[in-house]
């Protein structure tokens, strides 16, 4: 779900009005005329005043999501407070327009927090508090013996909230924080547990039902979602540890991003960061423009999206978030040849008339037409320092891997673009620019974070199967790692293969053009 700005000016305004004279007493027609736009620009966000606390409800649980998902300790006590101390800081300013629609929150059908209409807004919170538990070092055993854990922390969390909402005091409210922590140390005394065990099942089983009685329903066509996305699933190269679909593993990793589209019974929104431009090492590819590779990969995302549509009413669509403006500058590209490939793109989705895949560039989600500007935006924000990422090849397995794959790519290109530096100079050049593509790459990810807190994240990297990353084959190819940028589409009896050029020339394929453009090449006698 994208945010924009205008939602959250709106949604501010209408708070205030809310606090200063009454929910009940303030129409739609008054929001319009305090935010400064017509009724109809209103009412292209919001239908009603429902819809704007709604959305205030998932802005305080959006904001809070992002908040926990810095908190670095490894203690659950210590987690479980901080994200308290967190979501008290984020909702004390809301506290009088909130405490006034209390009844509204425990009560009303379509605002309750209990209710069919904020299902979403609980499984987000549900997701916060599995967060914290799957961050916490010591909360495996705790976890395994008590059911529905997440759910009876997170009916804590309310607890706590609407004693704040009461009272409006932050001493008292932290202090019953405390009080809640300590119970929560308590349990994890084993003695203290085996007495109290009974009792704590009960009711974390009791919250578990009113929680989570959604996410069962909607469990089964999840998983079936799931399948489809799994059946082009692109896995790290010697991962053993899953040979299905069927895994629950897989399924406990990803399903709570699909249930938070089907508990509103809206279409899933998936993202795919990728389609930045083609490769500048003609020895890989045809030419600067999109071919028969992209119509390929394009093709086979649509395709992702109409099984959905099959087994799915309210369907799929999936948002290219093409990367060549973030780090073109260090693969060589320039953004005139980004904004022609991307142009090309979208000819082609209009060309096959894909309905259910859109691509879009940074120009499209920051204002301005200055790149080296936008850019520098993104990298100042959301960039990690380069001395974080050489710490993570030593540490981090998957890490090294995506590394490993990115500077082979760097390393294959530099070589044909400057044939008179050494190896040995391509290689430590390209060990830091592939450092660079993976900082550049990771900020615009953590940007499009920002723009799309809630959306099912794809990536064209090779992931092992139990990652929170879900790599995508778009297309069959001779390498995991090749992309439609990065290759050319050979035609061959039994189908066809993505493959580096020369690899094609060499087996002697035949090169076909179409409207002039190089398009593809044959292996099929004619």
């Amino acid at each position: 779900m994208k945010f924009s700005p205008l939602q959250h000016h709106i949604s501010q305004t209408a708070t205030r009005l809310f606090q200063e004279k009454g929910y009940e007493n303030i129409t739609m027609a008054d929001i319009a005329i305090a935010a400064s736009i017509t009724e109809d620009e209103l009412f292209i966000y919001f239908g009603n005043k429902e819809d704007i606390i709604l959305f205030l409800y998932l802005s305080i649980n959006t904001d809070w999501k992002e908040l926990v998902n810095n908190i670095s300790d490894k203690n659950l006590s210590v987690m479980f407070e901080k994200a308290l101390i967190a979501k008290i800081e984020i909702v004390h300013p809301y506290s009088n327009v909130l405490v006034n629609l209390l009844g509204l929150l425990l009560r009303n059908d379509k605002i309750g927090v209990y209710t069919a209409r904020t299902s979403h807004i609980r499984t987000l919170g549900l997701q916060t508090m599995r967060k914290i538990i799957d961050g916490a070092e010591d909360s495996v055993s705790l976890n395994k013996k008590i059911s529905h854990l997440p759910s009876l922390l997170y009916t804590i969390h309310w607890g706590i909230l609407f004693l704040h909402l009461q009272t409006n005091d932050k001493a008292k409210t932290t202090e019953a924080i405390r009080l809640a922590v300590n119970g929560l140390k308590k349990v994890n005394n084993f003695s203290f547990f085996l007495n109290f065990f009974p009792i704590l099942n009960d009711l974390s089983s009791w919250t578990g039902s009113l929680i989570e009685n959604q996410s069962i329903e909607n469990n089964a066509i999840d998983k079936q979602i799931l399948r489809v996305i799994f059946n082009h699933r692109k896995i790290s190269e010697g991962d053993k540890t899953c040979f299905d679909n069927n895994c629950e593993i897989c399924f406990n990793l990803q399903i709570e991003k699909i249930t938070y589209f089907t508990s509103q019974n809206k279409p899933i929104h998936l993202i795919l960061p990728a389609f930045p431009a083609k490769s500048p090492n003609l020895n890989k590819v045809l030419g600067k423009l999109p071919d028969l590779s992209e119509e390929i990969a394009l093709i086979t995302l649509e395709d992702i999206c109409k099984e959905i549509n099959s087994i799915y009413q309210p369907g799929a669509f999936i948002t290219i978030c093409s990367d060549g403006r973030i780090f073109s500058e260090l693969v060589e590209v320039t953004d005139e040849d980004v904004t022609k490939y991307v142009n090309g793109v979208k000819e082609i989705i209009s060309k096959l008339n894909l309905q259910n895949v859109d691509i879009i560039n940074l120009e499209d989600l920051l204002k301005g037409d200055n790149f080296d500007e936008l850019r520098n935006e993104v990298l100042t924000t959301y960039a990690e320092p380069l001395e974080e990422l050489t710490k993570r090849k030593k540490t981090d397995p998957d890490f090294l891997n995506l590394f490993n794959g990115i500077h082979r790519f760097i390393s294959d290109d530099r070589r044909v673009l400057y044939p008179e530096k050494s190896a040995n100079k391509i290689k430590e050049e390209s060990k830091q620019i592939a450092l660079k593509v993976i900082q550049h790459s990771n900020a615009w990810t953590r940007f499009l974070n920002y723009v799309y807190p809630e959306v099912v994240r794809l990536s064209i990297h090779p992931y092992p199967a139990h990652s929170e990353k879900i790599g995508i084959m778009l297309t069959k190819a001779t390498d995991n790692w090749l992309t439609p940028w990065h290759g050319v589409i050979v035609l061959q009896e039994d189908g066809y293969v993505l493959m580096k050029k020369n690899e094609a020339e060499d087996k002697g394929a035949k090169l076909v053009f179409k409207n002039n453009q190089p398009y593809y090449y044959t292996l099929i006698p004619e």
